[in-house]
């Protein structure tokens, strides 16, 4: 069974606007990026301790069709238990935190957007799984900014959560205006900040990801928004996938649980792919974020099935994508130098689980 941990999510701005979006059920779909940067943990989950018979993976998930969904499929078709575990799910609205807790035991297994990866290839954490390649990620100024395009961000504000996949693509459309990051005022901001700040005039600009995005336009109204970019205008130099990660101690000390874990999520893969209008419904329902802003989430993001994976895995093709965002985190100085990426891909779970 998934066990929804009973945590409290530490936000400075508490809008009620955001609390279709914010106070979820158990959240951690994927925000991706989405995958994300500083948006705060919950405290502290359960322990990772046997539920009956089964042995309990703590997993961090976001509220999002990556993260979300194969943990409400998983549970609702019973994959978790035939593959013999249950899982714990936490709640996340970004991925530094996530390695934070990995890093004190309390995260097991993680979902995370591209901005996160660059922790992996830090050795934080080894990536297990490839969920989707996305286009979510996008930099909107105010109308009243006067921003049209990339070079009017000089001298402006723009708050982003840091270490996320909003800050990758908002890099790179600053180097396509001829800016560099110290430019512009870049204002680290959580999720629910970088949202509100927007929405209440305190920043020109804002880098974030859906369904965020979609709260925006409720909020001021497309017509009140000026989109500067997203990833897809990058595309095919960068490509941004969003991954599984595992704790690199519980990886060694529970190899087993990671193969297991792996197993189900393949059948949630299969389940969703062949299934997209229920899990948009069944994601919904599991974090309270409107089947509307899910479907327009999806619309931006392509699902990997198992095989293009395992393909991607075996050919080198992920390799390429993982050191091609390094290069994006060299240049803002999340890391030193690339990293090879077989040193934090670790395919061979992927694969077994799979018969791949």
């Amino acid at each position: 069974m998934v066990r929804k941990s009973k945590l409290s999510l530490k936000l400075p701005i508490a809008a009620v606007m955001l609390s279709i979006l914010l106070v979820l059920a158990a959240c951690s779909s994927g925000a991706p990026s989405g995958g994300g940067g500083a948006a705060s943990p919950a405290q502290t989950p359960e322990p990772n301790k046997p539920a009956g018979k089964l042995p309990t993976i703590n997993v961090a998930y976001m509220p999002d069709m990556n993260g979300a969904t194969p943990i409400v499929i998983g549970e609702e078709k019973g994959y978790f238990k035939e593959a013999g575990i249950n899982v714990n799910a936490v709640k996340f609205l970004s991925g530094p935190p996530e390695f934070q807790a990995m890093a004190s035991g309390d995260i097991d297994i993680a979902y995370i957007g591209p901005g996160a990866t660059f922790l992996a290839a830090q050795g934080k954490g080894h990536i297990i799984d490839i969920v989707s390649l996305g286009k979510s990620d996008m930099v909107f100024a105010t109308k009243k900014s006067g921003i049209k395009e990339w070079k009017d961000l000089k001298g402006k504000t723009v708050g982003v959560p840091k270490g996320t996949s909003g800050e990758m693509v908002l890099n790179l459309g600053l180097e396509k205006g001829g800016l560099k990051p110290s430019d512009v005022n870049i204002v680290n901001m959580d999720v629910a900040g970088a949202v509100s700040a927007y929405v209440a005039g305190k920043v020109d600009a804002v880098a974030i990801w859906s369904p965020y995005t979609q709260e925006i336009e409720k909020q001021v109204g497309k017509e009140n928004m000026v989109k500067l970019g997203d990833n897809s205008d990058f595309f095919p130099d960068y490509i941004f996938p969003a991954s599984w990660v595992v704790n690199p101690k519980f990886f060694q000390e529970k190899p087993e649980l990671v193969q297991q874990f792996l197993k189900a999520i393949a059948q949630t893969t299969d389940y969703k792919l062949k299934n997209k209008d229920e899990a948009i419904k069944m994601t919904a329902a599991y974090t309270q974020v409107p089947e509307e802003s899910l479907k327009l989430q999806l619309d931006s993001l392509e699902w990997l099935d198992n095989k293009r994976v395992a393909d991607a895995f075996k050919d080198g093709t992920a390799k390429k994508w993982y050191e091609n965002l390094e290069k994006l985190f060299v240049q803002n100085g999340s890391l030193k130098e690339v990293v090879p990426a077989d040193q934090f891909i670790v395919t061979d779970p992927f694969l077994k689980a799979t018969g791949q």
